[in-house]
């Protein structure tokens, strides 16, 4: 029985946690230590020059790497012994536990997931509920709708977990007891204050317990990372690359969730438009979801069985 952080994983979480170091340098940097045939864990045996011409290390993860090493490696085998404690994955591309929709649908898929709760719920037919920054009250009443629709055929929900709306879906969902999958667009330290057996995903300073058997959230960023612009935008490709179907709630012409949902159409994933509100979307292939057809719609997608290697135990 494992006591501990996983000794490849804690070596991927020390890289990922140098200075400057994003998704696709650490991808850079992974297949470059494959090419070699060097574990991850020895970069920091490397000589400087080797980090930055080799590997291509930027300056200050050099001098992380060369001048601090015993107080970088000590800092984050504490931070992954927090994480494991908390019963937090540190889960590379290609483990088996890694979110197969992402390894799909990346683009690219992130090298490396942090995941906390229940890994197996993203084998479950997920419906991802995307929406621009608007909140009216014709969209809160939509999410609501959608997402008792999606609960009550027995589907799971791919949402975000800090934005208005994609608290109004998690919620709801806790409240009716379906799966949740919340992706986040920053670390799960800082979505979680720190309390990762406190559940912030909802309204109000009162947070309830923590349900690791009904939620799991998702994060490619770096635990104590804070949400910037981009990383907004990350997470919304990244429920939609989970996603057996995706549901533009609300999708502005010409904003990102509309160009979201494009992607998703043009690399054969399944997307419906509420209330056919974005002509861009029905043009490009997008179904019409409204009232009538949610139960129908959602009936059919939860009874879709996973290809056996999707079905892991």
């Amino acid at each position: 029985m494992s006591v501990g952080p996983d000794a490849a994983a804690l070596a991927l979480l020390t890289v990922a946690e140098l200075p400057r170091i994003g998704e696709r340098r650490l991808l850079r940097l992974q297949e470059r230590a494959r090419r070699r045939h060097l574990p991850l864990a020895r970069l920091a045996d490397l000589p400087a020059a080797a980090l930055r011409e080799e590997f291509d290390l930027p300056a200050a993860a050099v001098e992380r790497w060369c001048g601090e090493r015993a107080r970088h490696e000590a800092r984050c085998a504490a931070l992954a012994t927090l994480l494991f404690e908390h019963g937090v994955r540190v889960v590379p591309l290609g483990d088996a536990l890694y979110p197969a929709g992402w390894a799909r649908h990346g683009d690219p898929p992130p090298p490396l997931a942090y995941l906390h709760g229940e890994p197996r719920l993203v084998h479950r037919p997920l419906v991802a509920l995307l929406h621009s920054r608007l909140v009216d009250e014709a969209t809160v009443t939509a999410t609501v709708r959608i997402a008792r629709a999606a609960a009550a055929a027995g589907c799971g929900l791919a949402v975000g977990g800090m934005k208005t709306t994609h608290r109004l879906a998690a919620a709801t969902a806790r409240a009716l007891g379906a799966p949740r999958v919340i992706v986040l667009d920053r670390g799960l330290l800082a979505a979680f204050a720190g309390a990762l057996d406190r559940d912030p995903f909802g309204f109000g300073p009162r947070h309830p317990v923590f349900d690791p058997c009904g939620t799991l959230v998702l994060t490619p960023f770096r635990p104590d990372d804070h949400a910037v612009p981009r990383s907004g935008r990350r997470r919304d490709a990244l429920i939609a690359a989970l996603a057996d179907l995706v549901v533009a709630v609300q999708a502005r012409p010409g904003g990102e969730i509309e160009q979201v949902c494009v992607r998703a159409l043009a690399r054969g994933q399944e997307v419906a438009v509420w209330q056919a509100h974005n002509a861009r979307l029905a043009a490009a292939g997008a179904a019409a979801l409204v009232e009538r057809v949610l139960a129908p719609t959602f009936a059919r997608l939860a009874a879709r069985v996973r290809p056996a290697s999707a079905r892991r135990p």
